[in-house]
């Protein structure tokens, strides 16, 4: 099979989105259909999401966990680890790559492309973060100054199963 490389210009704060769509149409898998929470309000940054603190979420987790790559487990747990700090740490696409060894910052965006798969394959619900805007929040991202977090409460359930 022959290849042709292809540059195309992506708005930065869908890139996420991108990889995990591109991430699909090269496993030539269907895109998933995410599973909506109706909210009454905005996300906010910091906070997990409603189902971590559901009966059940540590089953919820450790299937989740199961199903995260290697690469993905780094990514996540060096967020999980900044969670736990005492001043919660905020990460940019370069200090994951340092962090981690990912390959550049557009290998993180792949990556959390992929854990955004899983997320979605596993119905885990989305939350309005911006008018007409929905993410599953099990990380926390700022498409604008493209940082990536994570909430304290999400570190703990997945710390409880093992990352």
């Amino acid at each position: 099979m022959s290849h042709e490389k292809v540059t195309v210009l992506v708005p930065v704060d869908r890139l996420p989105e991108f990889y995990g769509r591109f991430g699909d149409f090269m496993l030539e898998r269907p895109p998933a259909v995410s599973v909506a929470e109706p909210t009454t309000s905005l996300h906010q940054v910091g906070t997990p999401p409603a189902w971590a603190d559901e009966p059940g979420a540590v089953d919820v987790a450790r299937k989740f966990w199961h199903d995260v790559t290697d690469p993905g487990r780094d990514l996540l747990r060096v967020l999980i680890s900044g969670a736990e700090r005492e001043r919660a740490e905020v990460y940019t696409p370069t200090e994951l790559v340092e962090a981690t060894g990912a390959r550049s910052t557009q290998a993180v965006a792949g990556i959390f492309g992929g854990i955004g798969r899983v997320i979605a394959d596993h119905g885990l619900p989305t939350y309005d973060y911006a008018p007409g805007k929905r993410w599953h929040f099990v990380w926390d991202w700022d498409p604008k100054k493209r940082t990536y977090s994570m909430a304290p409460g999400m570190a703990a359930v997945l710390r409880e199963v093992g990352a």
